[in-house]
Protein backbone atom coordinates (compact mmCIF):
# COMPACT_ATOMS: atom_id res chain seq x y z
CA UNK A 1 0.00 0.00 0.00
CA UNK A 2 1.52 3.47 -0.88
CA UNK A 3 1.67 6.57 0.96
CA UNK A 4 2.66 10.35 0.20
CA UNK A 5 5.67 9.75 0.18
CA UNK A 6 5.92 6.65 -2.41
CA UNK A 7 3.58 9.06 -4.39
CA UNK A 8 5.91 11.59 -4.65
CA UNK A 9 8.71 9.43 -5.46
CA UNK A 10 7.05 7.90 -8.60
CA UNK A 11 5.98 11.99 -9.48
CA UNK A 12 9.52 12.58 -9.40
CA UNK A 13 10.38 9.52 -11.44
CA UNK A 14 7.78 10.91 -13.54
CA UNK A 15 9.36 14.38 -13.62
CA UNK A 16 6.57 16.02 -12.07
CA UNK A 17 7.96 17.74 -8.88
CA UNK A 18 5.70 20.05 -6.05
CA UNK A 19 7.02 22.05 -3.33
CA UNK A 20 7.45 20.44 -0.36
CA UNK A 21 7.89 21.47 2.82
CA UNK A 22 11.72 21.58 4.71
CA UNK A 23 9.62 18.42 6.72
CA UNK A 24 8.06 16.69 3.74
CA UNK A 25 11.98 16.84 1.80
CA UNK A 26 13.37 14.76 5.04
CA UNK A 27 10.70 12.39 5.30
CA UNK A 28 10.83 11.43 1.42
CA UNK A 29 14.71 11.58 1.24
CA UNK A 30 14.69 9.30 4.59
CA UNK A 31 13.32 6.64 2.66
CA UNK A 32 14.33 7.73 -0.93
CA UNK A 33 17.74 9.23 -0.30
CA UNK A 34 18.35 11.94 -2.90
CA UNK A 35 14.78 12.19 -4.01
CA UNK A 36 14.17 15.57 -3.93
CA UNK A 37 17.39 16.74 -4.69
CA UNK A 38 17.34 19.26 -7.41
CA UNK A 39 20.73 18.76 -9.91
CA UNK A 40 22.22 21.02 -12.37
CA UNK A 41 21.18 21.31 -15.83
CA UNK A 42 25.13 21.95 -16.78
CA UNK A 43 27.43 20.05 -14.15
CA UNK A 44 24.71 17.76 -12.93
CA UNK A 45 25.45 18.52 -9.39
CA UNK A 46 22.73 19.29 -6.12
CA UNK A 47 22.28 23.06 -6.75
CA UNK A 48 20.80 23.36 -2.84
CA UNK A 49 17.45 24.63 -4.30
CA UNK A 50 14.26 23.65 -3.87
CA UNK A 51 12.41 23.84 -7.61
CA UNK A 52 11.52 26.54 -9.50
CA UNK A 53 8.95 29.43 -7.98
CA UNK A 54 11.30 28.26 -4.59
CA UNK A 55 14.83 29.21 -4.57
CA UNK A 56 16.25 27.32 -7.57
CA UNK A 57 18.87 29.42 -9.83
CA UNK A 58 17.08 29.79 -13.76
CA UNK A 59 18.10 32.11 -16.31
CA UNK A 60 14.94 33.05 -19.05
CA UNK A 61 15.97 29.99 -21.04
CA UNK A 62 16.41 26.82 -18.95
CA UNK A 63 17.52 25.63 -15.55
CA UNK A 64 17.85 24.68 -13.22
CA UNK A 65 21.46 25.60 -12.38
CA UNK A 66 23.94 25.71 -9.21
CA UNK A 67 25.20 28.77 -8.29
CA UNK A 68 28.67 28.67 -10.21
CA UNK A 69 27.18 27.80 -13.23
CA UNK A 70 24.45 29.99 -13.06
CA UNK A 71 26.97 33.12 -12.59
CA UNK A 72 28.62 31.50 -16.42
CA UNK A 73 25.32 31.04 -17.82
CA UNK A 74 24.16 35.31 -16.68
CA UNK A 75 27.67 36.57 -18.05
CA UNK A 76 26.67 34.69 -21.12
CA UNK A 77 23.56 36.45 -21.81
Amino acid sequence: MSDWIDNIKQQRDEGINQPLTQSDHAAVNSRYPGCTLEHCCVCGCPTGGAGKGEDSLYTDDSGPYCPGCYAKAEEVK
